[in-house]
């Protein structure tokens, strides 16, 4: 999503700074070098410049943030937190503070990245901590307030987003952060309004609009939805740095053959949020196989951007594949984080997984719960059969 990179970008800005000055001419070199494959997205090139920088000149910190980064890059976690962790120091000087409070966000990012939302928050308020580089920590805050979400403490993360846009009203990424938590929370005029908001300071926050437009329709204006989309894809067709985007706003305006050869074009240039709407049109060509390879390869690539419409467009496949016991997982974890008609559907395809595994009693319970949030004939029909079911399996015993 767009304010998560955003953010990425403001703290990654902080931890990625030019240092050249009292390094020897090789690491001095080779630190350059690493930086501009890092840059051109070359990871694995990176890596081993800022490996060999720190084997020439092991005392320069900015080779153990730089080399975290790319290891993180790649997907190496673990590693990324050895190299940040190597220069964490207890000693009180300035320049140590602001080492160890960038070695913090650094393993905060890494755990974010990885979707490890508790270990994130926890090295983020670390590195709060630290008085020095203050100038990152209304990002740091808007980072913490994510991870709140994602662990689904929402209230505690809608205080957080309201204390930060009460700072900061300019940053469309945090109204793009507070909507998501609106829209969790069932808040979705409050949400509606954090899109327009967004809009409003960005006129190209294309994730703002798509979030918008899909409200819209869900709510039936489906004339006002179609004429916000058909803005937002004039305005991507001029804008030539955002293929990921505009080929998703041809997806939702029914230009599948489109939208498909932009996400490509847009994975060749390391856009791998693609992953997720390659998978989409997959899945609506009924090729679940495709659609589930491309839903795992976005779920590998961008843990940190799993959500509810994922978890049901990931599960419904896996039922489809008659993959039960996962669909099972992820449609509970989706449960967690839907709203609206998301909620629905995952509510409702939770009642059939069970039935499908033969636990009728779950089935009944989960039946139940749905009844209590929806009207829906054909669930009363479900749930009538389950309880004959459930009697059946009483009286056999």
């Amino acid at each position: 999503m767009l304010y998560k990179k955003v953010l990425v970008f403001a703290v990654m800005t902080v931890l990625f700074a030019v240092f050249a000055s009292g390094c020897s001419k090789k690491a001095d070199k080779l630190y350059k070098n690493g930086q501009a494959m890092y840059e051109e997205g070359k990871y694995e090139e990176s890596v081993a410049c800022f490996e060999e920088a720190i084997e020439s000149n092991p005392d320069k910190a900015e080779y153990y943030i730089s080399c975290g980064m790319a290891l993180a890059a790649l997907g190496r976690y673990d590693e990324a937190r050895e190299r940040y962790i190597e220069i964490i120091r207890d000693t009180d000087n300035r320049i140590v503070r602001e080492n160890n409070k960038k070695a913090y966000m650094g393993i905060a990012i890494s755990y974010y990245q990885e979707g490890v939302y508790d270990q994130a928050k926890a090295y983020f308020e670390l590195a709060l901590k630290d008085k020095e580089l203050s100038s990152v920590n209304e990002d740091i805050n808007a980072y913490i307030a994510d991870c709140e979400m994602y662990l689904f403490d929402y209230e505690s993360a809608l205080k957080k987003w309201n204390e930060i846009i009460d700072e900061n009203t300019e940053n469309a990424g945090y109204y793009l952060g507070r909507a998501k938590v609106n829209t969790a929370l069932g808040y979705i005029e409050d949400a509606q309004k954090d899109y327009k908001s967004a809009i409003a300071e960005d006129k190209n926050c294309y994730p703002a609009y798509i979030g918008l437009y899909l409200m819209l329709k869900e709510a039936g204006n489906d004339d006002e939805a179609e004429e916000l989309l058909n803005k937002a894809v004039e305005l991507s067709e001029k804008d030539k740095d955002n293929i990921l985007y505009s080929s998703i706003l041809y997806y939702y305006g029914g230009d599948a053959e489109k939208a498909l050869s932009g996400l490509q074009e847009a994975l060749e240039a390391g856009q791998n949020e693609a992953y997720y709407y390659i998978g989409r049109i997959s899945q609506d060509n009924g090729d679940y196989e495709e659609a589930v390879s491309n839903y795992e390869k976005y779920n590998e690539m961008c843990p940190g951007s799993i959500g509810a419409d994922y978890c049901n467009q990931y599960s419904g496949c896996l039922l489809e594949l008659e993959r039960y016991d996962e669909a099972k997982e992820w449609i509970s974890k989706g449960v967690l984080m839907a709203a609206g008609s998301v909620r629905q559907k995952l509510m409702f395809n939770e009642v059939v997984t069970y039935e499908k595994l033969g636990d009728y009693d779950t089935a009944e319970q989960k039946a139940k719960e749905y009844l209590e949030s929806f009207q829906d004939e054909k669930m009363e029909q479900e749930y009538e059969y389950i309880e004959t079911r459930c009697k059946e399996k009483k009286n056999a015993e």
